[in-house]
């Protein structure tokens, strides 16, 4: 059985591309620091309604 190269480097070229753009996509979320700004404007509020809204029976003296 013969090797055949034109596949294996479609297949490469294919994971190239592939890591090309998750590395883009990540550099950006990096330098628009897209990933403090969704816990300051999502996850923080959900988390202060959460804790806000339990009741606590603890009570200092």
């Amino acid at each position: 059985m013969k090797f055949d190269w034109k596949k294996c480097f479609q297949i490469l070229g294919k994971i190239g591309l592939v890591g090309l753009i998750g590395f883009a996509v990540t550099f950006t979320i990096y330098m628009g620091n897209f990933e403090n700004k969704l816990i300051y404007y999502v996850v923080r509020p959900f988390l202060n309604k959460h804790y806000d809204s339990q009741v606590r029976d603890r009570r200092i003296v």
